[in-house]
């Protein structure tokens, strides 16, 4: 799927001066999922302390979203997807609040 996602010999670039036979948006990329979520805690230490906690995770169960495929008919690798989105990433934060 990656190599060939759709069948670049399909397409011709047509003579100069003259216009195409595809209509406007006719192909479709892969779809994308995404979930991303977070987790906060309070936690108190004293009568005025207190601490936060945060951990947020971004493309939490690591699915590969695959980019558009190049669509240039003059392009040597038509049809190739060669980009995905970013991997799952974690951050963490900590607040002391007094």
């Amino acid at each position: 799927m990656i190599e060939q996602y759709f069948n670049g010999a399909a397409f011709a670039l047509p003579p100069p001066g003259t216009f195409g036979n595809t209509g406007r948006n006719v192909l479709i990329g892969p779809g994308s999922h995404n979930l991303d979520s977070s987790v906060f805690r309070m936690i108190p230490l004293g009568e005025r302390v207190r601490m936060h906690f945060r951990a947020e995770f971004f493309n939490t169960l690591n699915h590969a979203n695959l980019g558009n495929p190049v669509s240039s008919v003059s392009a040597v690798n038509i049809g190739r997807i060669q980009s995905t989105s970013a991997p799952r990433i974690l951050q963490f934060g900590l607040r002391v609040q007094f």
